[in-house]
């Protein structure tokens, strides 16, 4: 197992295409705030060159690294079927569960990596493009980078899942976009006459991170996670979801004969 790890860190550290995700992600989120600044710098009475509206703009937007789980997992992943690489792992004798474990771990911690440095990148930049409307938004952004991130570990998973399962980018691709985005509106359409599919659909990780209510009373948007009861499901949902697709993964590429 230990051998194993140590290849997979090896060979992760000298992939481009993980640098290029990580570098991408930050000089994008860079760029958003600089652009943002050097237009509100440019415009009288501009409402919107501030840490308040760029801050509300990223935690109101958490289905977008819900969706950058895919990319980033096929990067990490480096095409292993293609490139036969699995079944020579296999054939060296390395157990399965080994090389599934090994993979999900590097997974977790690269994914996690992007998540601090990236977030990092765009906190840091809109503190010093914009103006400050003080530290109740960071604390908002904050709390739903947190409250978020077991979610984001459900949409990993399921990537996870499905690259030892299938061959296929473009299978893979569609069939995450049905378990993580169409289950979870076809759950919330249905869920308007069917009370059992409606609480169902509420716990769906992507209908979480898109569950905003905005209150006109206190000027301010109420996430899912404002409440320390939803903050807890999150966590909840989170790991009950990466539980089950991790296991089912595990299954499935058991049984699976590699080419």
């Amino acid at each position: 197992m230990t051998n194993y790890i140590k290849s997979e860190v090896y060979r992760n550290l000298r992939s481009k295409g993980n640098y290029m995700f990580l570098f991408g992600g930050m000089g994008f989120v860079i760029l958003l705030n600089v652009s943002l600044g050097i237009y509100a710098n440019g415009q009288a009475n501009f409402p919107y060159g501030n840490t308040g509206f760029s801050f509300s703009s990223f935690f109101t937007s958490m289905l977008t690294p819900m969706i950058i789980c895919l990319p980033m997992v096929s990067a990490i992943y480096g095409q292993e079927f293609k490139h036969h690489t699995l079944k020579n792992s296999i054939s060296y004798g390395i157990p399965r569960n080994q090389i599934y474990f090994g993979k999900f771990l590097m997974e977790l911690v690269i994914s996690l990596i992007n998540l601090i440095f990236i977030s990092g990148a765009y906190i840091i930049s809109a503190y010093i493009m914009l103006e400050n409307s003080g530290i109740v938004y960071l604390n908002d952004l904050l709390r739903a980078i947190v409250a978020c991130t077991p979610l984001f570990l459900v949409s990993m998973t399921v990537a996870h899942c499905l690259y030892f399962t299938f061959e296929n980018e473009t299978v893979v691709g569609v069939t995450w976009a049905v378990i993580i985005i169409i289950v979870p509106q076809l759950l919330s359409i249905a869920g308007r006459k069917i009370v059992v599919l409606e609480k169902i659909a509420s716990l769906m990780p992507a209908n979480i991170v898109t569950n905003i209510i905005y209150n006109q009373g206190k000027g301010h948007m109420i996430m899912y996670w404002s409440s320390q009861e939803g903050l807890i499901k999150c966590f909840i949902v989170g790991a009950i979801g990466t539980l089950i697709f991790y296991m089912l993964g595990l299954l499935l590429f058991k049984k699976r004969e590699i080419k």
